[in-house]
């Protein structure tokens, strides 16, 4: 259930950036016309045959004094790497464009400096540059003090000027995208231009060859499930392409892809402004990772070579957030580590099984990655097999003084510390106070509200999605502490009338229409705060993934009629911390890397790197110094970043005066306690039988029963 709700919220953050295009395309619905339908890749099948052969690293020079540095564009020709600097002078020097040639055969950098003109645009300023596939340089020039006044100027490396345009000629135009659409070109090294389009609702890339002297395209092919960020062709007419994380071949002709390279396997740092792909004389593919003005060149090879020595990192929960610590893996040996870190995981959902089945008897037979990712349910299996480690000695003790109260309770199994939570979210409850004014409540208090009023308007709710029965048992059962269940005592009271009571109460106020994708049936910003103002809304479920910029959105959104009051408990606040995505790090009992191992975790919990975690850091000290007060914006602002001379800054909701939320989230990150645990036994047992009563196959009192006797019998299988 948990992870279902997580990857629903990914896939509803990716609907929500969705655009459509143009040009061939149907604009009803964003498919492909029927001839790229049947260009279709087919399926990827993982061959893997490529690995790092050596390393080599290059670096573009820094803005000339007088001058700092701008929008940056990275182009990949042949065997040359371009960078297309703006630069902006001080004191009166014009603005200008910076290009730099890496040639990656001699390792020589050109260098071509020039400050574009144009006859009849005086005062004229660079909007983006670009590098067109005969090796042309394409500047979207904007008029001084015109709105959304382009035009077009091409020149040499010179900058000697080659035509001018106007106005910017938008549409079929491949050169000069903008950054934020889901399109981009490739020049490839015969001199011919492809452009690639992304489709976030179909989640499929499509390609289509670009005729710049007659304005057209012709289709060339499509990946599902895939977005490409650097492209390549050899002088076979191959396809070779950067995905998300993999190296692929693609025979266009036959149909047919294969995966060469995995990224964090072999331990390739993710976190580039571009990427490129190149091949060199000797038919070796270089992969290309640029940042900053800085690169890392991979030569790739299919020769044999010898085994290295490295740290294994396994996931055995898939893909879904490990961003930040495959980031941390990708870079440990140039941050003090003497062994790389390589991450290991099954891609494919249909395999997921198989391959957790496959680690599970390495680590029974004595072997197995070093470091695992793994759910809670199998962080204890682990712990109980005597097949984990203790954790203690690797997190320092000025550390653990630092994080958030309840982070290693929620690793810990059995009294000992097994499992590392490096990033967190929070789930809560608010309501209005016109519906309920006090701190906290609890189930029968709850049930008080609810039975006082007959016609509520939308009595439960999740981020503006109206819950339905199956919802609301969890919420109330699993993360509303009650005296139904008893897992240290392996007891239950299914039976009793209080659990009764909650059944009845999910099928009344549960919603029964079913979920509409398109989100047309989800409440907007709006009626949500409406509903609170006018007490129609009895619990909005919470969920912080964001930390202060989440928590102050939920603030704003509450209003000042609003308040957050916790999930209805017997004891405590009702406030939860749990892992951000469901996963814990747990370390093999039997690596022989525990050293490294440690100094990878404080990797992880270091305050600058915590920064990192776009709002879900687990220490205290980085939620209290992550609110900036931004002068040039004149108000309190989001940190993202510790490197003050590079501040990266995101907004968040203010209070209407103009403070922050910040002592309040501290506040409320205190009271927080671990979200409690409940075995995936136990939520499908309860699941399954409610399901019966809700469809109205059964009477309550039937359903509790059956569930106190299924649930009875498995806590005295495991005791």
């Amino acid at each position: 259930m948990k992870r279902t709700l997580l990857l629903l919220a990914v896939f509803c953050l990716l609907l929500a950036g969705c655009g459509r295009e143009e040009n061939g395309y149907d604009e009803a619905d964003g498919r492909p016309d029927t001839e790229q339908e049947a260009l279709l890749a087919g399926e990827l099948s993982p061959g893997r045959t490529l690995s790092i052969k050596a390393v080599q690293a290059m670096h573009f020079a820094d803005p000339e004094e007088g001058y700092v540095g701008g929008s940056t564009y990275y182009r990949f020709v042949g065997s040359r790497i371009y960078m297309l600097r703006v630069e902006f002078g001080e004191k009166d020097n014009a603005p200008r464009l910076c290009v730099q040639v890496y040639d990656t055969e001699d390792n020589g950098t050109e260098q071509y400096v020039f400050t574009p003109q144009a006859q009849g645009h005086e005062g004229c300023r660079i909007f983006s540059a670009d590098l067109t596939a005969d090796q042309e340089i394409s500047l979207k020039m904007k008029d001084a003090g015109e709105e959304n006044n382009f035009f077009l100027i091409k020149t040499d490396l010179q900058g000697n000027v080659l035509e001018v345009e106007e106005p910017f000629p938008e549409g079929l135009y491949p050169w000069n995208l903008d950054t934020w659409e889901d399109v981009k070109s490739f020049a490839l090294s015969d001199g011919r231009s492809v452009l690639s389009r992304f489709d976030n609702g179909e989640q499929r890339t499509t390609l289509t060859w670009v005729d710049e002297e007659e304005g057209g395209e012709s289709p060339l092919g499509a990946v599902q499930d895939d977005f490409i960020n650097s492209l390549m062709m050899d002088e076979e007419g191959i396809l070779y392409y950067l995905g998300g994380n993999s190296l692929v071949r693609w025979d266009v002709e036959k149909n047919s892809r294969e995966e060469l390279f995995e990224l964090y396997e072999n331990g390739v740092e993710p976190g580039a402004e571009a990427s490129g792909l190149i091949k060199n004389t000797q038919g070796e593919i270089l992969l290309c990772r640029l940042r900053q003005g800085k690169g890392t060149i991979y030569v790739l090879t299919d020769q044999e070579l010898p085994d290295r020595e490295r740290i294994r990192l396994s996931s055995l929960w898939g893909a879904a957030g490990i961003d930040y610590f495959r980031r941390q893996a990708a870079t440990f040996t140039q941050n003090g580590g003497e062994i790389p870190i390589s991450l290991e995981l099954e891609s494919r959902q249909a395999y997921e099984e198989d391959y957790r089945n496959r680690i599970m008897a390495e680590l029974v037979a004595g072997k197995g990655p070093d470091i695992l990712f793994v759910t809670q349910e199998d962080m204890i299996l682990l712990q109980e097999k005597g097949l984990i480690c203790d954790l203690s000695d690797m997190i320092p003790q000025e550390t653990r003084d630092v994080l958030i109260p309840g982070v290693l309770e929620l690793g810990t199994v059995n009294g000992q510390l097994v499992g590392l939570v490096p990033e967190v979210h929070f789930e809560t409850v608010g309501t209005s106070f016109q519906v309920w004014g006090e701190d906290g409540w609890n189930l029968e208090e709850l049930v008080g509200v609810l039975a006082a009023k007959e016609d509520w308007e939308c009595p439960f709710h999740q981020v503006g999605i109206r819950s339905d029965e199956y919802t609301l048992l969890y919420r109330f059962l699993y993360l509303g502490e009650s005296p139904i269940l008893d897992l240290e005592q392996k007891t239950c009271q299914f039976d009793s009338e209080e659990f009764i009571h909650l059944l009845e109460l999910c099928k009344k106020y549960g919603d029964t229409r079913p979920f509409n994708k398109n989100g047309e049936d989800q409440l907007t910003a709006g009626e949500r705060l409406r509903l609170m103002q006018e007490g129609e809304t009895a619990a909005e479920f919470i969920h912080l993934y964001g930390g202060l910029d989440a928590y102050s959105l939920a603030r704003e959104r509450l209003g000042e009629c609003g308040h957050i009051v916790g999930f209805p408990v017997e004891n405590g606040g009702g406030n939860y911390v749990d892992s951000y995505s469901y996963g814990y790090l747990v370390v093999n009992a039997r690596t022989e890397y525990r050293e490294e191992i440690g100094k990878f975790f404080s990797l992880l919990l270091d305050y600058d790197n915590q920064f990192k975690t776009g709002g879900a850091c687990v220490r205290m000290d980085v939620i209290r110094d992550c609110v900036y007060y931004n002068e040039w914006q004149e108000q309190y602002v989001m940190l993202c970043s510790s490197d003050t001379e590079n501040r990266e800054i995101r907004e968040i909701s203010l209070k209407p005066d103009g403070s922050t939320y910040l002592e309040e989230y501290l506040a409320f990150v205190e009271s927080c306690e671990p979200m409690p645990y409940i075995p995936q036994q136990i939520r499908q047992i309860v699941s399954e039988e409610a399901m019966l009563f809700f469809d109205g196959r059964k009477e309550a009192s039937e359903t509790a029963d059956i569930i106190q006797r299924r649930v009875q019998l498995y806590l005295e299988e495991i005791k």
